[in-house]
């Protein structure tokens, strides 16, 4: 294994750079019209997350990873849920005045956090009846 990976702390540093890397140069080059470019770096980051989990010998994440992990999940559900709140009506209500009109991409992000918060929704049932 290679000296600079020897140690958990760096093996999470590298983790989570190629983790952004990937995912701004896959947002990055979509924007640019340039998908296959950003699907390649992509994957070549995530290709590098898995070779870096795979050749450490001992756990790179612990419970504490995990529960920040988990707080952070709920934060970002939480602060998407409530901005959802506010924005999603008040561009309903705009638009049924005549003052906005949804585009493709206004759709499709007011799609997501729907689907979003239906998959949560749907979750929250399943682990509610198995305890």
């Amino acid at each position: 294994m290679s000296g600079f990976l020897e140690r958990p702390s760096r093996i999470r540093r590298v983790v989570a750079g190629l983790t952004v890397v990937g995912a701004v140069a896959l947002a990055g080059f979509t924007v640019l019209e340039r998908p296959l470019v950003g699907v390649t770096v992509f994957g070549l980051a995530i290709t590098g997350v898995m070779v870096a989990m795979y050749r450490t010998e001992r756990p790179v994440f612990d419970e504490r990873d995990e529960q920040i992990s988990r707080e952070a999940a709920e934060w970002t559900l939480s602060l998407l849920g409530i901005s959802s709140m506010l924005v999603f009506p008040t561009l309903t209500f705009a638009w049924g005045v005549d003052k906005f009109e949804w585009q493709p991409w206004s759709t499709a992000i007011a799609m997501f956090v729907a689907v979003l918060y239906l998959i949560y929704g749907a979750f929250l049932v399943v682990l509610r009846s198995q305890r």
